[in-house]
């Protein structure tokens, strides 16, 4: 009789937990959709998270909390329950008594809101007949499982001739558009589904891709093996923007390797870094300039102008020092504009001739020559809320600028602010022109 009310007891508390931590499952989901929380969460989670999980929570010395691989549990109970007790032997401290119960399921929703790749991810493996045998029946199914790691795993068959289908929920980026895309893709029999509707190839032959929809969604892929490169058949999937110039996420074994080797991390921590490497949104030619203060920008060889402007940390390299330079570095920061918009000279007669940079306390002074006429550009900054982009001129003849547009951002000339089209501003007697770039709104440093 103990034993039947011990054994009741336990599987009541256990029925109330399951209650309850559905429950909170459901409220931490609908809250990873509330924007004001994710917003709440997010500036939580850069000012104690990002240091070990990286800004944009791809991981670093912490684990990345975007994929589908949870070492403690994937639900959002469990990883409430992890971010307020810790793991000390893993060097993460609990966040109970420094956080109140809504600032840290603020953090769990921003999380919850960034989530990308599988979950819950399964797979079907079917033996065929022979390399002609497309009939997929149930009788041929010789296996199937749970993928914990939420990576298609193509290299699970161990038979000459197969049919594998890999299903699950899946997570895209809410503010982005991307695209499954398949490495050297032909003539492999690769099929893609959403929502159990199948999606329509596109790209190029060798490099076909399907679409996918922003945020959650099923997605199912399917791939028979038939005689086409059999020695090759663990697919590289990977999840890209539209224009395949940046890899995003993995969505198989294999390609989880060739996404993590294109993390290379520039950070200005101490000093002025100086970069010229190829950057997604610039032009070719641009290098690229970070302060300690988190601000970065971009400086033109070819026309002379400030191509972009960014806040936070500098670059990631990875992808231009990997495979060749084959993708361009990516900012770490947030765009305060790029090209087309630009700090330019309006002076369509001449083209600026780049003369080199010097330093001066590891700041470079970038020399060019336009319309016979001598200039130099160096940045100065405080924070990462203001910059002065001072032109020192040979003649203290005036200079006509065109000011890039900004949101939240003023420019002005002394204590004048300039509009966005050109302005004509006269050199003071040292034959500098001082244009100031100052955030109007609170902005994260």
């Amino acid at each position: 009789m103990k034993k039947l009310t011990y054994a009741m007891t336990v599987l009541v508390v256990t029925m109330v937990f399951s209650v309850n931590g559905n429950e909170l499952d459901t409220s931490l989901r609908l809250k990873s959709q509330d924007v004001k929380v994710t917003q709440q969460g997010q500036k939580l989670f850069e000012q104690i998270c990002a240091s070990c999980h990286a800004k944009d929570l791809s991981g670093g010395t912490g684990f990345n909390l975007k994929d589908g691989e949870w070492v403690h549990g994937s639900a959002p109970s469990q990883i409430l329950s992890n971010v307020k007790s810790g793991f000390l032997n893993a060097g993460m401290p609990g966040f109970e008594q420094v956080f109140d119960a809504t600032q840290i399921e603020a953090i769990v929703a921003y999380v919850l809101s960034k989530r990308e790749g599988w979950d819950n991810l399964t797979y079907k493996l079917y033996q065929l007949n022979d390399a002609d045998d497309t009939d997929v029946t149930a009788d041929k199914l010789i296996k199937s499982g749970e993928l914990a790691k939420g990576l298609a795993d193509f290299a699970i068959p161990e038979v000459q001739h197969y049919f594998i289908e890999f299903e699950g929920d899946f997570y895209a980026p809410k503010d982005l558009d991307t695209q499954v895309w398949l490495q050297w893709g032909f003539p492999h029999e690769l099929k893609v589904y959403i929502n159990h509707k199948q999606v329509t190839k596109g790209g190029t032959a060798w490099f076909p891709t399907w679409r996918l929809e922003r945020g959650k969604q099923h997605l199912k892929v399917t791939y028979r093996s038939g005689d086409t490169k059999p020695n090759q058949r663990d697919l590289i999937l990977i999840g890209t923007n539209l224009d395949l110039t940046v890899k995003l996420f993995p969505l198989s074994s294999k390609a989880k390797n060739i996404v993590e080797e294109k993390k290379f991390e520039l950070k200005a921590s101490d000093h002025i870094l100086i970069q010229r490497k190829r950057i997604l949104d610039l032009p070719p030619s641009t290098i690229s300039v970070g302060f300690p203060t988190k601000v970065n920008y971009g400086f033109n060889t070819k026309t002379c102008a400030v191509v972009g402007l960014w806040q936070g940390d500098m670059l990631n390299v990875g992808p231009n020092i990997a495979g060749r330079g084959e993708d361009p570095s990516l900012p770490l920061g947030e765009w305060v504009f790029h090209a087309p918009e630009q700090l330019q000279h309006v002076n369509e007669e001449h083209k600026c001739h780049y003369k080199g940079y010097r330093l001066e306390n590891g700041n470079p002074v970038f020399s060019y020559t336009l319309g016979g006429q001598q200039y130099a550009l160096s940045v100065e900054t405080k924070s990462s809320n203001t910059l002065n982009f001072i032109y020192s001129i040979t003649g203290n003849q005036p200079i006509k600028l065109k000011i890039p547009e900004t949101s939240n951002w003023q420019w002005t000339h002394g204590l004048q602010p300039i509009e966005r089209q050109s302005a004509l501003l006269t050199p003071k007697q040292n034959g500098r022109v001082v244009v100031t770039a100052k955030a109007t709104a609170t902005v994260k440093e």
